[in-house]
Formats: structure tokens, sequence, C-alpha cells
């Protein structure tokens, strides 16, 4: 018979030695807490409570697809982002705290008393485009992607945590919004090249390739394909906020300029990198 503590320690043991982890406590707590359905404060008071031999083994193996390098946040279903709990599965990228940077820009842009039109391209779990239309409740916000899967995961967010208030489109890109105009588009793009996807850690290799690789030498394929078409589907004077690597922020600054944005921008992430480009786009008048 083991112990919830007996359990913990030899989980957080055994995920400290594949090295795959610098949280190997922290990852350990999180799949027992998944594992019984204890929230991670009641394993600590409830110790010395004896798990069936079915959790047991419940729990051995998320711990071994933990050691195998799968992410934390598809073995418990879940990730933190802005305050809010989105469901995730190896269909969408993981959220990151880094691309709370891209919110906090759009926000700092889109007015709280105004209705405006959003567009989260590429938006994956919907993550960015879920959490603009929770906090600018006037806001019609539109959730895009070329994956189905990625768009059931989006749809069952949009549904927990917004409701109905978003729409849902199965998109390459732009191919199926066509006619349909934007006050606002964000998106968080692949942009990793192959050379960079290469040298990511074995549990990045989990996540969707298509949600990474962005294309060419340079990962920015996706990225120009997005600043040459977004034109197209802004209104006047609205803006188009990119995620990117601190590498090719200039590359991305530069592409913005020749497609005829103004007001370019760089916005730091939390290390002061320029990991978000945004540009206003002015439509010419007849």
């Amino acid at each position: 018979m083991i112990t919830i503590k007996e359990a913990l320690h030899q989980g957080t043991q055994a995920i400290k030695m594949q090295q795959v982890s610098q949280t190997p406590l922290l990852d350990a707590s999180l799949l027992l807490s998944k594992t019984t359905a204890l929230s991670r404060e009641l394993l600590y008071s409830r110790s010395d409570m004896v798990l069936t031999t079915e959790l047991l083994n419940r729990f051995k193996g998320l711990i071994q697809s933990r050691c195998s390098g799968q992410p934390i946040a598809y073995l418990t279903g879940e990730r933190e982002f802005y305050g809010r709990t989105f469901v995730v599965s190896p269909a969408v990228l993981i959220p990151r705290m880094d691309t709370e940077t891209l919110i906090e820009a759009a926000l700092a842009k889109l007015p709280s008393h105004v209705p405006t039109n959003v567009l989260d391209l590429c938006t994956g779990s919907g993550c960015i485009g879920i959490t603009i239309a929770a906090e600018r409740p006037l806001a019609t916000v539109t959730l895009s992607d070329i994956s189905n899967e990625a768009l059931e995961i989006a749809q069952l967010n949009a549904q927990r945590i917004v409701k109905t208030r978003v729409n849902v489109c199965q998109s390459d890109l732009f191919s199926a919004l066509q006619n349909q105009k934007f006050s606002m588009i964000v998106t968080n793009p692949p942009y990793l090249s192959e050379h960079w996807y290469d040298q990511t850690e074995r549990q990045v290799k989990a996540e969707p390739a298509l949600a990474l690789l962005g294309g060419d030498h340079d990962g920015l394929a996706i990225i120009r394909k997005v600043i040459e078409q977004a034109p197209c589907y802004l209104e006047d004077q609205g803006r188009l906020f990119l995620e990117c690597d601190y590498r090719q922020h200039d590359a991305v600054a530069q592409l913005l300029k020749t497609r005829g944005f103004s007001a370019i921008e760089g916005h730091e992430d939390l290390s002061s990198l320029r990991r978000v480009v945004s540009g206003v786009y002015t439509c010419m008048k007849n």
C-alpha cells in the first residue's frame, strides 16, 4: 500500500531522474491531483491517505508519460492563461506566458466602450481571441484555424469561458473569410525555422508541428502571407498584431512597412524581448 505522500515522492524522483522538467515536484503534484481529483492543497493535508491500486496505476501511467517527454499540460488537459483555465490537447499549441504580451498590446489599443470586430488568426486553443472577448465584452471575435481538431478545442473553450460570443471558422489563413473586415487582427502564427525547431526540447516537439514551423529558411513564410493579405481584411485604420521570435522582430517590422503599414511598434515580453509587432493600415480612398 502506498500513501499520497509516498506516491508524490516516487513520482517526483522519477521525473527528476529523466530531467524532463525543472519543476519535478510541481509536475508530480499536478498529475497526482489529476489522478485523485483532489486539489494540490488537499494532497498535502491528506498525505497519509492510501491510494487504491487503480489510482496508483493511473498515476504511474501519467508519470511514465511525463518522463517520456509528454508536456504536463497535455497530461492534465488544461493550462492557465491570463488568469483563466483553458482546455488543451495534442491538437493545439500549449498557451504560453509570452503570448500574454500579445494580449496586453492588443487590449491597450482596443477600446472597452466601443463595439469592435476582432479576428484571431491561427487561433489554436482560442486562448488569444477568447481572452480578448472576455476582457472586451463589446467585441465580436472570430476564431480561425486551418485545423478542425484545433477548432473543436477552441469551441469548447469559448463555450466554457464566454458562452457563445465568438464565431468559429475553419480557414487556411484568410481563404474562408472573404468579404469580411476587422478592426483588429491578432495572430500567433507558426514562425519557427527548421533549424530552431530542431533545437527545441523534446516536449516542444510533442506539440503540433503545424502550429510551430513557419516555413522558408527564416521561419517567416506564413507571416509573409499574413502581412501581404491582411490589408484586404482590415477596416480603415485597422491594426494587425503578430507574435514572432525576438530575432525576427526587425524583419517583421520591415515587412509591415513595405506592405504599407504605419505606426509600427515592437512590444516587449517580461524578459524585455520584442516578441510582438503591430502596425496600422490606412485604406486607400477613391
